[in-house]
């Protein structure tokens, strides 16, 4: 049995990676999923010169890009561009996920940072949580992005990856991991 239909077809979309291949071949998912062509470019200035005037619905950026960090352009996107752009969802791909990586993505105002190589239904997921997830957008000095805490909402495939993420955490609500310092150990 599927799961719940997701419009797509008027979805713009921007591709930032400086593999050609990898970029095509995440555009062909697109349009697998209903999406018209996205646009795709192999720099964070081609980036920046093609915010000035378009505004995509979705950013999909390759982690490390041949002129800066994806995390630096992210952060330009979330504090220097005007809104509706400010608010895009921003999903990071990368070969490579070191906490450093992720954490660096994260606060800059990524929604979330994807694995490669990436497959069809693992993209999919992460398109759909971010369209369906009413996580609100914050803004303060130091941050612009969705709000980090996931709270204790299972993720989209509902399978849980880290360790600590067993079952006592699990049924006592808790934050998953976080033990031995864990509030619900307290009660």
């Amino acid at each position: 049995m599927s799961g719940p239909r997701l419009n797509l077809r008027d979805v713009k979309t921007l591709i930032v990676d400086r593999d050609h291949f990898t970029a095509s071949l995440v555009g062909q998912m697109l349009r697998g999923f209903g999406m018209e062509g996205p646009a795709i470019l192999g720099t964070a200035a081609a980036a920046r010169l093609y915010l000035k005037s378009a505004a995509p619905d979705l950013i999909l950026v390759e982690a490390v890009l041949p002129d800066e960090p994806s995390h630096e352009l992210i952060a330009w996107i979330r504090h220097a561009t005007p809104e509706p752009l400010r608010f895009v969802p921003i999903i990071v791909l990368s070969g490579y996920t070191q906490r450093s990586a992720v954490r660096a993505a994260r606060d800059a105002g990524a929604h979330f940072v994807v694995k490669k190589p990436v497959s069809p239904k693992a993209l999919f997921e992460r398109i759909a949580w971010v369209a369906r997830s009413e996580r609100p957008f914050l803004e303060t000095e130091s941050f612009a992005g969705p709000d980090r805490r996931f709270g204790t909402k299972d993720p989209p495939d509902g399978a849980y990856k880290r360790p600590g993420d067993d079952e006592r955490d699990l049924q006592r609500g808790c934050c998953r991991g976080c033990r031995p310092k864990c509030r619900a150990d307290a009660r």
